[in-house]
């Protein structure tokens, strides 16, 4: 009994196998119209059509069979009943090629050639058809093929000759098809019902048809697909949609079991459209799916033999491990047909053919930059090592199967973009050859471990995705908390929905909080798992559009001209190629057109140093469709007069029209608010910024891809770092740190050298280390904390660093949200084939370069009235603005230096009747005191032009002696005009007691300010002798300076910090 159960299990088809271990694959119809007719019913009517008077509808029976089998654009007969004027009884009519293309029964020629059909029940076919083809060929209606069916039967070797004499004879093909041929076509391929509605021969049942219900869904969809594939209009500019559709249609007529010349005939339509519109994934899927077909639903072993080779050379071509897997699953079919004894190993070459794809696999596997990739490669390797110990009968070879699968499945846990679902359903499946062995058994429970484990951080991560999603962007910084947390509990291939609602969400997040390096870095990582998705699936999902939309607008902020070029090239393409409404449609282009006009904007507001970087963007503009913006660089070059010459600029339009349309266009709001310092990418130094805290980040870099690269990954992980810090009560004291990045060959790992003093720090990394590296990038990980913790010690005011660093990195988790940042370089390869972007990317669209004229136009810009969309607060203290960019710091105080400075009071001098006074700050420790009046000098030069430095005298102090008084030191307040109500400033001040007898010394150098206006400031140390010395040589000469008495001082006036910090108030 076990011997026959064996051999049945042995020689059960592919299709028996299949249905059973997966029926939602096939139909779950079960009563359908069935045509009933056996051969010799058919082949008496085909014989007694002449005396039966028949003929018309034979005529009919054979146009409707030649439709189906030969071509279906046949047009009526064209003559009386049976071809009486020797004329053909049906002919092709033309058929455009696209529409041609669309056709999946016949010839594809039968579309531009014109062929002829004649039709004859005549028991001398022979006669007849030599009398049909020489009349045919008499109407001179250059046919190129002729095709003669008759009800007789033919001899195979008669009909040959046949056919080349005529062929011959008249220089056209001709085909005769006999009874034989039309039997084969009604009854084997099940072609009944046109015999049955035409010939009136045969019976259907008449159960009316009761489709199940996937099959009722997949009736209507199928019928929609066809009917819109039949509309050559339905797809224009969108033809990889089409083969997507067109795929899809075979894949639903296999699974609703529809005859096989149907099925095959929708395979080889989407492989038709895939070789002439698809992407190469299109093409490998259109080609696997009619392969697998073929042994699932038809038990053709033969197909899958002759069909593999020419796959196989196609699938190798490829570096893409999920590629490869189709190649994989197709040797899995060699393999289930060999162990079922359907055909052997060497009929199925199958050594030579496992050990071309274990070569292949082999290199993906080593890959360490492309770890999901190399995985996925990895598991393939272990299924062959598997297949090949089962078929070579070496089962003790298992066991280290089953520990290289559990060794893959720790790997495994740190990669979301692996697909973890195909190596659990293979362990399920190895159960059926593991037996009780106990390296699988120790598999299993790894596994169980590794999906529990998966399981339960995704649904943490949905849960806290829900939230966010309940929150509006006044509640950012939550957001960024939840959503950072989120986002990486997501990154797993069977959570991709969600991880790209989550990234939406994020990237919009950061962007609402000023953070827009770290946005970018989201909407880089969003648009790729996008593409991912794309595909896998060969259509790009829809909400692509809206990313490259936002992608357009943070590039613009960040004035970040190659982002926003690749962004406007991906909308112009997804615009051109995705499945969108025509009210879509229009809304993207409207969308273009705006950002058309921003890009007009800021271009108009740039300097001489930006426009002369410039010179070769406009013919990029132009091929882009970005008229308005190649129209205002053209302008703002000098270069009119090719506005003129192209009619961007009518003739008509005077200069001084010209001049005020430019004006207006460089007036808007939106150029305002673009003030970043121009990002080009140049292979030239270089600055990039952003603002944290209302604290300026400025990164140098030399201009190498992989120096920029570390400078976004820097200002995205300090972005992520602080993102949410505004709310922790962390007061930065710095106007700006200045950041530089330093390439080497010597050094060992990346290293960072923060110079407290001059608010400067250096990173030095090794030449040969890209920052993209995922086999280091649990230490480049720990180095962008590291600089970020060296930035927060550096530049920020904190009242308990251990709590914060605990919330941050307990709480929050911030180590993830960095991580997520850091990784956009490695997204934007993934999306652009490339690490970062450049304008010498678009080479191939300049056609000349617009040198920047010295005499160009002078704008006008026009005041603009915005709308007051403030709302007004119901408490004196307005709300805390979300953005770090509604934040500034305006510091004159270098904290360091002035700690280790240690200011301990004031000394006035006057060397010179004929010289204004000094005013000399004593300091202890002449190197800090030094860096103070350096700094400054730096700064400000040797006169303080713009009183950056405010200097106040507070005298009469609150129950004090009368001649002690207050000197503060800060920064001036900006002007009322430039400072918006909504703007948090924070200043940093020194302020020091001075507690003299009596205020002549005081007195002196008022009155010599009074008489001047003017006075210098310097530094002084106290020297061994008592008496400073005065260091001349950092002396700033300044013009303001505040004297009050403290009842005088107000509330919001400068001279209240010092009173308050003082306990004066």
């Amino acid at each position: 009994m076990a011997k026959d159960k064996e051999s049945h299990m042995e020689i059960i088809s592919p299709s028996q196998f299949m249905r059973g271990l997966r029926p939602e694959y096939y139909s779950d119809t079960q009563d359908r119209i069935a045509y009933f007719l056996d051969t010799p019913t058919l082949e008496y009517h085909l014989n007694s059509i002449t005396s039966r008077n028949q003929t018309h509808d034979f005529e009919i029976f054979c146009r409707k069979l030649c439709e189906r089998t030969v071509c279906p654009n046949l047009r009526a007969h064209t003559g009386p009943d049976g071809g009486g004027d020797s004329k053909a009884d049906t002919e092709t009519y033309p058929v455009a090629e696209e529409v041609a293309a669309l056709f999946y029964v016949g010839e594809l020629k039968s579309a531009q050639e014109r062929w002829a059909f004649a039709f004859s029940a005549e028991n001398k076919w022979s006669v007849k058809v030599r009398s049909d083809v020489k009349g045919i060929v008499e109407t001179e209606r250059d046919y190129k093929r002729i095709f003669f069916v008759t009800s007789r039967f033919a001899r195979d070797k008669v009909r040959a000759r046949i056919e080349d004499e005529l062929s011959e004879q008249f220089g056209i093909p001709v085909t005769i098809h006999d009874r034989s041929w039309i039997v084969k076509e009604i009854i084997e391929n099940d072609r009944k019902d046109i015999a049955y509605n035409y010939l009136k021969i045969g019976e259907a049942k008449d159960d009316p048809l009761r489709l199940g219900p996937t099959d009722y869904s997949r009736t209507k969809q199928l019928t929609e697909i066809e009917k819109s594939i039949d509309d050559p209009d339905a797809f224009a500019g969108m033809e990889q949609q089409r083969v997507t559709e067109a795929l899809l249609a075979a894949k639903l007529s296999r699974n609703m079991e529809r005859p096989r010349h149907e099925t095959d005939g929708r395979f080889l339509r989407a492989i038709r459209l895939a070789e002439a519109d698809g992407t190469y994934r299109q093409k490998l899927e259109a080609k696997y799916e009619h392969i697998w077909t073929a042994f699932w639903w038809f038990d053709d072993f033969h197909f899958l033999k002759s069909s593999y080779e020419t796959f196989e050379t196609l699938v190798l071509k490829s570096d893409h491990a999920l590629n490869l897997e189709f190649l994989s699953n197709l040797l899995q079919l060699f393999v289930n047909s060999v162990i079922h004894d359907h055909i052997s190993r060497d009929e199925c070459r199958l050594e030579e053919r496992t050990g071309r794809l274990k070569d292949a696999l082999g290199k993906i596997a080593t890959d360490k930059d492309r770890p999901n990739n190399a995985l996925e490669a990895q598991t393939s390797l272990l299924i062959i090592r598997m297949n090949q110990a089962m078929l070579d009968n070496k089962r003790e070879e298992l066991a280290s199967v089953w520990s290289d699968f559990s060794a893959t499945l720790e790997k495994a846990s740190g990669l979301g973009e692996y697909k973890a679902d195909r190596l659990v359903q293979m362990v399920e499946v190895a159960g059926n050859v593991a037996g009780n062995d106990p390296a699988y058994n120790d598999l299993v429970e790894k596994t169980a471990k590794f999906v529990s484990k998966r399981k339960s951080e995704a649904e943490g991560a949905l849960i806290l995705l829900k939230r966010a999603q309940k929150l509006d962007f006044d509640n950012n910084f939550e957001m960024i908390r939840l959503l950072g947390k989120a986002a990486i509990g997501l990154t797993k291939k069977e959570y991709t929905e969600h991880l790209i609602e989550a990234l939406q969400l994020l990237m919009l997040a950061y962007r609402s909080a000023g953070l827009l390096w770290a946005a970018r870095a989201s909407c880089a990582f969003l648009a790729a798992s996008l593409v991912m998705e794309g595909e896998e699936d060969s259509a790009l999902p829809v909400s692509f559009v809206p990313t490259m939309k936002i992608w357009a607008w943070i590039s613009l902020e960040l004035c970040h001209i190659p982002d926003f070029l690749f962004s406007i090239q991906l909308l112009n393409g997804a615009l051109a190629t995705l499945p969108l409404a025509d009210d879509s449609k229009e809304k993207v282009s409207e969308d273009i057109r705006k950002f058309d006009m921003a890009l007009g904007s800021l271009l108009l507001n740039l300097t001489e140093p930006d426009l002369r970087n410039l010179e070769n963007l406009p013919d990029i503009l132009d091929a882009l469709g970005l008229f308005m913006a190649r129209s205002a660089l053209l302008y703002t070059l000098g270069h009119a007069d090719v506005l003129r010459a192209d009619g961007s600029l009518p003739e008509d339009e005077s200069d001084e029209d010209a001049n005020r349309i430019f004006s207006m266009l460089a007036s808007q709001p939106v150029a305002h608010n673009l003030r970043a310092s121009l990002v080009l990418n140049t292979e030239e130094p270089q600055t990039l910024n952003t603002t944290i805290l209302g604290m300026t980040v400025e990164i140098h870099v030399e201009g190498s891809t992989q120096s920029v690269l570390i400078a976004e990954a820097v200002l995205g992980s300090l972005e992520a770092f602080f993102a949410t810090a505004i709310e922790q009560r962390i007061v930065p004291h710095t106007e700006k740190l200045r950041l530089n990045v330093v390439e080497c060959t010597k050094a060992p790992e990346p290293s960072f050298e923060m110079s407290a003093m001059d608010i400067t720090g250096t990173i030095t990394w090794p030449i040969n280390l890209s920052p993209s590296s995922f086999e280091n990038q649990n230490e480049i990980h720990k180095f962008w904390a590291k600089v970020s913790g060296h930035v927060l010690a550096a530049c920020c005011i904190i009242e308990d660093a251990d709590k914060f660093l605990k919330n941050l990195y307990t709480d929050e988790a911030v180590q993830h949200r960095m991580t997520m940042v850091a990784l956009a370089s490695t997204s934007y390869h993934r999306i652009a084939t490339r690490s970062i972007s450049r304008i010498a990317d678009w080479q191939d669209a300049i056609q000349k370069s617009y040198e920047l004229h010295s005499e160009r136009p002078a704008l006008n810009l026009v005041p603009l009235t915005e709308e007051d969309d403030k709302i007004e607060s119901q408490s004196d203290r307005p709300p805390m603005p979300k953005d770090h960019r509604a934040y500034s710091v305006k510091s004159v105080i270098d904290i360091h230096a002035w700690n280790q400075a240690q200011w301990r009071g004031t000394a006035y001098a006057q060397f010179s009747p004929s010289q204004p006074p000094c005013i000399a700050f004593l300091f202890e420790n002449e190197e800090g005191g030094r860096k103070i009046f350096e700094r400054w000098l730096e700064r400000f030069g040797t006169q303080d032009k713009n009183e950056e430095i405010s200097l106040s005298i507070i005298q009469r102090l609150p129950k004090q002696n009368e001649h002690h008084y207050c000197v503060l030191l800060t920064s001036k307040l900006p002007e009322t005009s430039s400072f918006k109500s909504n703007q948090v400033m924070t200043m940093a001040s020194r302020s020091l007691t001075m507690t003299p007898d009596n205020g002549t010394n005081l007195e002196r150098f008022l009155n010599s300010y009074r008489h001047f206006g003017a006075f210098y400031i310097l530094p002084a140390l106290f020297g061994d002798s008592g008496i400073p010395e005065l260091l001349f040589d950092l002396a700033i000469l300044k013009h303001n300076l505040t004297v009050k008495l403290a009842a005088n001082v107000g509330e919001h006036d400068l001279e209240s910090m010092a009173l308050r910090i003082r306990d004066f108030s």
